[in-house]
C-alpha cells in the first residue's frame, strides 16, 4: 500500500478572456468553499487580453482572497493562457487545479480531487462528464451529442486507462507531473495548441509519459454561465483530429 502524501498548497489556475460576467461569482464561490480546508490555496487568474473588466475585477478580488493576476497584452487563446498558468502554478504549489472561469465548475469538487491525490490513487484527477452520477445542465442536445462522439473517438483511438473525459478543463494535477512534462517538452512548451484542443494535447502528452489518472463525477452547470461561449466547433474538431493523429502512435504505459 502506498504512503499518503500531504497537499499543503493548491494553486487554482483560471484562464480568463472577457469573463466579467462570470468570474466574480466563481471567485466568491472559491473563497467560500476553500476558506477552512486543510490545504492553503492561491488563485492565479490569467487574463488573456480581455477587452472588458476581467482584470479590474480580479484585482478587486485580490484584496479579499489570495489571488495573483497575470495579464497577456493581447489575446493568445486558451492554450496560451493555460501555458502561462501552469508554468506559474507548478512552482508555487504541491498541486495545480485548472478550472473554467465561466462559473460552470463548482469549486466544491476541489476538495475531493485533492484527497484523491493525497491518497496517491493518481497523479492526475479529472472531473468527468462520463462517470456514473455526472450531469450536464444547460447544454444543447447538439453539443451533448458532439461531446459524446468525441469521447467515443478518443477512447477508441488514444485509450488512456481510467480516463473518459479527454477535453474537460476541470483537472487537478500533482505538480510533480507538470515538472516532468516540462523536462520532456520544455517549460515553455507545456501547451502548444492555442485553442480549446489544448486540454486534449496536455492529456495526450501525459499519456505518453505513463502517468496515472482517475476521474470523479461532477455536475457541469452551463445554466449558470452568463457570458457567451467562445467555442468554435468546426475549427476545434479539425484541431482535435490533428492532435490525435500526432499522439496516437506514441507508446504509452498508461494506455
Amino acid at each position: 500500500m502506498s504512503t499518503p502524501v500531504q497537499i499543503n498548497d493548491l494553486a487554482i489556475v483560471l484562464p480568463a478572456f472577457n469573463e466579467e460576467k462570470d468570474l466574480p461569482n466563481l471567485l466568491v464561490r472559491i473563497k467560500e468553499t476553500l476558506v477552512n480546508q486543510t490545504f492553503r490555496y492561491q488563485v492565479i487568474v490569467v487574463d488573456d487580453g480581455s477587452r472588458d473588466r476581467t482584470a479590474e475585477l480580479a484585482e478587486a478580488a485580490a484584496k479579499d482572497m489570495p489571488l495573483r493576476l497575470i495579464q497577456h497584452e493581447v489575446n493568445g487563446g486558451l492554450g496560451a493562457a493555460l501555458q502561462t498558468g501552469l508554468q506559474a502554478a507548478m512552482h508555487v504549489a504541491d498541486a495545480v487545479l485548472v478550472m473554467d472561469s465561466d462559473n460552470t465548475h463548482d469549486p466544491i469538487y476541489a476538495i475531493q480531487m485533492v484527497k484523491r491525490l493525497e491518497m496517491e490513487e493518481a497523479q492526475l484527477v479529472i472531473a468527468s462528464r462520463y462517470q456514473p452520477g455526472s450531469q450536464v445542465q444547460g447544454l444543447s442536445i447538439f453539443r451533448k451529442a458532439l461531446s459524446l462522439g468525441c469521447f467515443l473517438l478518443m477512447k477508441t483511438v488514444v485509450p488512456f486507462r481510467n480516463v473518459r473525459d479527454y477535453s474537460t478543463g476541470f483537472r487537478c494535477y500533482h505538480s510533480s507531473i507538470l515538472k516532468r512534462l516540462a523536462q520532456v517538452y520544455g517549460e515553455t512548451k507545456l501547451v502548444e495548441e492555442t485553442g480549446f484542443v489544448c486540454m486534449l494535447e496536455v492529456l495526450l502528452k501525459l499519456r505518453t509519459m505513463g502517468i496515472s489518472a482517475c476521474e470523479i463525477p461532477y455536475i457541469l452547470r452551463y445554466d449558470l454561465k452568463e457570458g457567451v461561449s467562445k467555442l468554435r466547433i468546426w475549427r476545434t474538431l479539425k484541431r482535435y483530429l490533428a492532435v490525435v493523429n500526432r499522439y496516437r502512435d506514441k507508446k504509452s504505459e498508461a494506455a
